[in-house]
């Protein structure tokens, strides 16, 4: 197995010493997904996503959340608990599912993170921590490009419209939560590369597409990667601003692919 970020290396090895204890024989795969197998992990911004493939579905959701209290707060541990049963098929979004959000266990009567996005990552790119013997995922690149489109204008387009909405009376030189901008200006053209590539890609291999695809914002994508990679920048109310037709720029030139 590649070797695992010492954050996410000692989550992951506590993770399963403690669910092996309370549902023997259960676990029968842990996958990470995201950040972690496409190299582009940072301890202090990243959370530990993945899928924990369950051997029947999930039951004794009282002594899985206790396992998950007892995790790091930080960097969160989010996943999916799912079946190989579940895999194997088109990825229900009406079948309740346990999981995991900012590190806080929930459950959803329907959905929750279980989509095509969530499939093709596994599929393609995820990385075993244990693996689960004969598992097969149903990637379907076709579901995953609706999916994404369905995004773009469900959810990213009235984002910016609620963000325009939300800066317009306040004055530019108002400071905001660093993490803000760098998640919108590096996280909207992960959903164009996927478009114009087919491959589902890192934040920061997602700003370096946004550099060459949209330099006319080369100045706000540069300082939201320099953020990521762990040099604090300070944004304001006029980078939010600045952000608006950017991420409108990204969503309609993405719908045109």
């Amino acid at each position: 197995m590649t070797s695992l970020p010492p954050e996410v290396a000692e989550t992951t090895t506590r993770y399963l010493e403690l669910i092996d204890k309370v549902l023997p024989d259960q676990v029968v795969g842990l996958y990470l997904t995201g950040s972690v197998p496409l190299g582009d992990f940072h301890p202090a911004s990243s959370d530990i996503d993945g899928v924990v493939v369950v051997a029947e579905p999930m039951t004794e959701v009282a002594a899985v959340r206790s396992v998950h209290e007892e995790l790091p707060a930080k960097p969160a541990f989010d996943v999916t608990y799912l079946t190989a049963e579940d895999l194997a098929v088109a990825p229900d979004p009406s079948k309740p599912v346990v999981f995991t959000l900012d590190g806080v266990f929930k459950e959803a009567p329907y959905g929750g993170p279980v989509s095509p996005v969530l499939w093709s990552e596994l599929a393609r790119q995820s990385l075993a921590v244990r693996s689960a013997p004969g598992l097969t995922i149903h990637d379907d690149h076709q579901a995953l490009v609706d999916f994404t489109r369905a995004n773009l204008t469900s959810y990213w387009t009235p984002s910016f419209d609620q963000l325009e909405a939300a800066v317009a009376d306040k004055p530019g030189d108002e400071v905001l939560p660093d993490w803000i901008l760098p998640w919108v200006v590096l996280g909207v053209p992960r959903l164009h590369a996927l478009l114009a590539t087919g491959n589902i890609i890192s934040k920061t291999a997602a700003g370096e597409h946004a550099l060459t695809t949209f330099p006319t914002w080369t100045g706000l994508i540069t300082r939201s990667l320099t953020h990521r990679s762990g040099h604090p920048q300070h944004f304001t109310i006029a980078d939010a601003k600045s952000a608006v037709p950017y991420g409108r720029e990204v969503v309609t030139t993405a719908l045109a692919l």
